[in-house]
């Protein structure tokens, strides 16, 4: 069974759109080496187009074969660094889900 993964962020006061564009441009790279990465078969991440009131800043979405994918690549740890060094310090807001299919 497949695993779908989003993650929505609303940043901190002052973040910059660089710094966005830094943190997805490393997730990025990261997703295109593929290193560690078995079983992702889909991901995109970007900047909310301001569509609708209210909605989150940026988000980002996987789609895994199945839960053990997902597992690998939420605990990679380049993964956890990106997070750490380059998303944490800049969140306000966070929301996630992980839905099968």
């Amino acid at each position: 069974m497949a695993v779908t993964h989003v993650v929505m962020f609303t940043w901190v006061d002052g973040t910059t759109p660089e710094t966005v564009e830094n943190l997805r441009s490393r997730l990025q790279d990261w997703i295109d080496r593929g290193e560690g990465l078995d079983g992702l078969t889909a991901w995109y991440a970007g900047t909310d187009l301001g569509l609708a009131a209210g909605n989150a800043e940026f988000a980002v979405s996987g789609t895994f074969v199945d839960q053990p994918a997902y597992e690998r690549y939420r605990d990679h740890p380049e993964h956890r660094a990106i997070i750490s060094e380059h998303i944490a310090p800049h969140i306000a807001v966070r929301s996630a889900v992980q839905f099968a299919h």
